[in-house]
């Protein structure tokens, strides 16, 4: 069973684009009857080197995947295909502009979510990232970072409206969200009144049309429910079976965020998470915006 890796401090990781090339390596391997070690001495690399790449721990190159290829007998237009695949591996990611502002384990965290097809959100505090309007977002990220100039909260503010063009823009996104949210975010005030009218406007924008966007609220009044022994947490779900699920449980600070890959503990949040959703509101209920505050017309986009 893997353990958790609790992601304590900046560090470096392989991409989930290089974690899969390199799992369809070593089946393929494996489905040739070679082990490590002949194939290593086949390659002229010593066998650590050849353990490295099937640990994703390494980028190999161009000429040593179509080496590997050729010797697991892969045919021509498969071998285009995992050499394609390669080239993305070895790509910078989109985020790359923003490495200024974001240490190398925030980066892992935004290759797996950019990587996913599903993703599971429960918010008890704030709404989520990927749903904040840029004035909403921008009030949250002072309140993070207290020292940080105005370039700074403006260039973290570019990222997370990235992030979202990426994801979930519109609700037409390619990755699907679910995001269960606790009734008191929608009557903790953040900013002032005039920010949160445009926040819950957009949020219930996503409960008017259906698409790749759910919202479900969790009425204060449902109850106990597990998720309340929980505090920010995602469960992410990718296309590639290669690869399995990723549940990220998120803190106070930003460098004690948990990512795990352990299936009793992505279980336990994916009943959580079932468990709730149906205490809470249907995904078409609308938000009582006009309860809370008044939602007036500002003049600015709701989608950021």
């Amino acid at each position: 069973m893997k353990e958790v890796v609790a992601m304590s401090r900046p560090r470096s990781g392989p991409t989930v684009a290089l974690r899969l090339l390199a799992a369809d390596l070593r089946a393929r391997r494996e489905a040739a009857g070679l082990t490590i070690e002949s194939s290593a001495s086949a390659l002229g690399v010593h066998p650590m080197t050849l353990s490295r790449l099937e640990l994703a721990r390494t980028a190999p190159r161009r000429a040593t995947v179509s080496h590997l290829l050729r010797l697991y007998g892969t045919p021509e237009p498969e071998m285009e295909k995992v050499l394609t695949s390669l080239e993305e591996a070895r790509r910078p990611g989109w985020w790359h502009p923003y490495r200024d502002i974001i240490p190398d384990y925030f980066a892992a965290l935004i290759d797996l979510e950019s990587a996913a097809r599903l993703i599971r959100t429960y918010a008890p505090g704030v709404v989520p990232e990927l749903l904040q309007t840029p004035r909403y977002a921008r009030v949250l990220l002072e309140l993070r970072y207290p020292r940080a100039a105005a370039e700074e909260i403006d260039r973290r503010l570019g990222l997370l409206k990235e992030r979202q063009q990426q994801t979930v823009a519109h609700g037409r996104g390619p990755v699907q969200l679910w995001a269960l949210i606790e009734e008191a975010v929608l009557d903790r005030v953040i900013g002032d009144r005039g920010v949160m009218a445009e926040q819950l406007a957009h949020l219930d924008s996503f409960t008017r049309q259906r698409g790749a966007v759910t919202v479900q609220v969790v009425p204060s009044g449902a109850g106990q429910h597990p998720l309340l022994l929980s505090g920010s947490a995602d469960i992410m779900r990718y296309a590639h079976h290669k690869f399995r699920d990723r549940l990220i449980v998120r803190g106070l600070h930003p460098e004690t965020v948990t990512v795990t890959e352990n299936q009793d503990a992505v279980l336990a949040y994916l009943e959580a998470l079932d468990t709730t959703a149906i205490l809470a509101s249907p995904p078409t209920t609308h938000l009582r915006t006009g309860e809370n505050y008044p939602v007036t017309d500002t003049g600015q986009e709701l989608d950021p």
